[in-house]
């Protein structure tokens, strides 16, 4: 229950943390716009959210029944791999779907648990666990299919998927220009530097992160939900943090800001390196040991961002007190941050 309520946790502070939803409530004028368009996101989101497990559950079901034709109880009555339907075939090329006739019966046995009591029975017939493989990445476009449903709703949900992903890169590839090329360059490395300049420096990052997003796209370190979870594990454990605590005090100051967020995404990101070894398997620990008894306070790698930001909480108020306090003008600047002016008038409703 603990690990369930932290990965909650980490996704719903995770999608207040997250840069390309941020950077949207910059676009609007008044703080009531922004109010009324981060309650609709919220909803919106909420209902993703909420959906998400019922459609998986119900996907893995309709996966299996369609393979496990006859009676569960028996190998015979199995479909029979001749038979597979036409989206068997489709994904079967793309190699995201594989199948393995273990016992030499032609027939096709998917199981959810490989410990039952049926697959121990099976391994009488000389073989044991289950023929098919299925990516999971494939279940969100190959359902439709399986669900035999109309051309036109697989081409609506694979047109969803690539506008979803197309919108966020795009609000990903703002935020890591401006925070490269104006934040990074301009605000600490280079002053000096020219308008032209740090428009070619914006777009130089933006190449670079389209080419490491791609390459990791291409190579995943982990399934596609695990990675998104652990993005968003990360976002709570640095950024959210920071957001809250700059708008609901005025002590947080630069240096409590850094350590805070230097704290929670190393905790963060070491845990599930250590854990799931994404780039790093060599320094982390073995695979066999990624199990609950040995996580801590028994909360998986997906989780743990919930436990970074609580950490990042802590860091950054002591070291805040510790520290002098900001400057009139940077409390200042905050002010006006909270509450846009559109004609030098601050404008709160």
């Amino acid at each position: 229950m603990l690990d369930v309520f932290c990965i909650t946790a980490a996704l719903m502070v995770g999608t207040a943390g997250l840069p390309h939803v941020i950077v949207r409530f910059f676009t609007v004028p008044k703080v009531r716009d922004a109010r009324q368009s981060a309650g609709w996101a919220l909803l919106f989101i909420s209902l993703l959210y909420l959906t998400a497990p019922a459609v998986g559950s119900m996907a893995r079901l309709n996966l299996t029944q369609t393979i496990q034709m006859g009676a569960v109880g028996a190998p015979a009555g199995n479909l029979a791999y001749a038979e597979r339907p036409d989206w068997f075939r489709t994904w079967e090329a793309t190699g995201l779907l594989e199948f393995d006739d273990l016992n030499g019966d032609g027939r096709i046995q998917y199981y959810n648990d490989q410990n039952s009591d049926f697959v121990q029975q099976a391994s009488g017939f000389g073989w044991n666990g289950n023929e098919l493989r299925v990516d999971a990445d494939i279940m969100v476009l190959a359902n439709p299919e399986i669900a035999r449903l109309p051309q036109w709703v697989i081409a609506l949900v694979a047109a969803g998927g690539i506008a979803a992903a197309l919108s966020t890169a795009a609000g990903l590839l703002l935020v890591i220009s401006a925070a490269v090329s104006h934040d990074l360059l301009k605000g600490v490395f280079a002053p000096n530097i020219s308008e032209r300049k740090e428009l070619m420096a914006g777009r130089i990052s933006a190449a670079i992160a389209i080419c490491i997003a791609g390459f990791l796209g291409y190579y995943p370190p982990a399934f596609v939900a695990q990675v998104v979870a652990f993005a968003f594990g990360l976002a709570a454990a640095s950024l959210f943090p920071v957001i809250f605590l700059g708008i609901f005090s005025k002590r947080i100051n630069k240096q409590g800001a850094i350590a805070g967020m230097l704290t929670g995404l190393a905790f963060t990101y070491g845990y599930i390196e250590y854990f799931k070894g994404l780039f790093l398997p060599w320094a982390g620990a073995p695979w066999s040991e990624n199990i609950a008894a040995n996580w801590l306070f028994g909360i998986s790698p997906e989780g743990i961002g919930a436990v970074g930001m609580c950490l990042n909480f802590v860091v950054a108020v002591l070291v805040s007190r510790m520290t002098p306090p900001p400057s009139a003008e940077v409390r200042d600047l905050v002010e006006t941050i909270r509450y846009p002016r559109a004609t030098g008038t601050a404008s709160a409703v």
